[in-house]
């Protein structure tokens, strides 16, 4: 989708068709802008920016905070309109996802076709100024590099006749998956073009990245990618579960770094237990008001999903630390998880607590996040939701 969260708006909204306009946290907060129009785009206002550096680009930009359940819901129906054209889709984000097609065009030209139904579709559903950008290739790397060439409203075709053109064109950074960090460690190999890294050794790339990542980027040098359509009704389990939250200003004061800590951990714990997993990596990070990340990573013997306990196994961790600068953000993060875990605590008043949570857990989902919450959290205000992932379900 273009633009998703702003057309979105533009389009609810008439008055705000064809200016500049970004949606992000109430003006004036420490959020980050989630999504630009063509508008502001145009002008350089980018997706991550904070709010200064908007209004220094231009001062009369307008600022929209963001309604998550507006654009669920549009996604669902977009969702629908993909199942018209074939049973695999995968949803990729809230406003991305895969097609195979595979099973329902047989020539690119009816491929194209397709595409071209499904464009006026989304607009005829979600509104004429709603529109998406399209990328047809015969792999998910290469459709998803396809979906950005052309934008908005755009449709490109990547084939055996253009695919190597394309890639030599493109940045390290076009390719989903490569981000800043790994293109600065491959800029510190001499790595700075798709073409180095085609010619790059195999064994060097996994020496560095390892067998997985390794590989992946080899592939993807030259377009190559094996990973499946995977349709959304298929249960994906994930690989973590998290939650971060953006400080209502830079502190180096532990006290108000740890109450944040244990509301995440508290939030955290819940959303393991909906998904009836539990964790025994636990990461706690922090970013800085320049924007350079720390953080401490522990690997514990058994696992947990409760929110007290991770809170806990990292307290004592950062009650030992000294931040050389003020922290502007907080993040959990828990990994290496399993699925119903059933083994018992060890203590009595832990096998307590266990038996309670369902019940703490089914207050909270009725009336809403928090609602009973561990004492500590009472001076702390509740953390704003923000747009984020989510699944979809039928």
């Amino acid at each position: 989708m273009d633009s998703y969260f702003a057309t979105v708006e533009q389009q609810a909204r008439p008055y705000l068709r064809g200016k500049p306009v970004v949606v992000s946290g109430k003006e004036g907060s420490r959020s980050v802008i989630v999504a630009s129009s063509r508008e502001a785009k145009r002008l350089g206002i980018k997706t991550g920016m904070l709010h200064f550096e908007a209004r220094s680009i231009f001062k009369d930009i307008i600022f929209v905070e963001p309604d998550g359940a507006k654009y669920v819901y549009l996604t669902k129906l977009f969702i629908e309109i993909f199942k018209k054209f074939t049973e695999v889709v995968e949803v990729f984000s809230i406003d991305e996802a895969f097609l195979d097609m595979s099973g329902h065009c047989k020539t690119v030209e009816q491929a194209i076709c397709s595409a071209e139904k499904i464009k006026q579709e989304v607009q005829r559903q979600l509104g004429s100024w709603v529109t998406c950008s399209i990328g047809i290739a015969e792999n998910k790397l290469l459709s998803k590099l396809a979906s950005n060439m052309n934008k908005p409203d755009g449709l490109f075709l990547i084939d055996e006749h253009n695919k190597n053109s394309v890639l030599k064109k493109i940045k390290l950074t076009d390719f989903c998956g490569i981000g800043r960090r790994i293109e600065k460690r491959l800029e510190a190999l001499g790595v700075q073009s798709v073409e180095r890294l085609s010619e790059y050794p195999l064994a060097a790339l996994i020496n560095e990245f390892g067998p997985h990542s390794g590989k992946k980027l080899f592939g993807m040098s030259r377009g190559e990618d094996d990973e499946p359509v995977v349709s959304y009704l298929k249960e994906i389990e994930p690989k973590s579960v998290g939650r971060a939250h953006t400080m209502k200003e830079n502190t180096y004061d532990k006290e108000k770094i740890l109450l944040t800590i244990l509301h995440l951990c508290d939030a955290t714990g819940r959303e393991l237990r909906r998904k009836k997993l539990a964790g025994k990596t636990i990461v706690i990070y922090w970013r800085y008001n320049d924007f350079t990340y720390g953080g401490t990573r522990k690997t514990f013997k058994g696992y947990v999903s409760s929110g007290m306990n991770l809170y806990k196994l990292s307290k004592s961790h950062i009650e030992k630390y000294s931040f050389p600068k003020s922290v502007r953000l907080v993040g959990v993060h828990v990994s290496n998880l399993v699925k119903n875990y059933k083994q018992l605590p060890l203590w009595e008043d832990e096998r307590k607590m266990l038996k309670v949570l369902p019940y703490l857990d089914k207050i909270n989902d009725e009336y809403g996040e928090l609602t009973i919450k561990p004492a500590f959290l009472l001076k702390q205000k509740r953390l704003r939701n923000k747009v984020g992932g989510f699944k979809i379900r039928d």
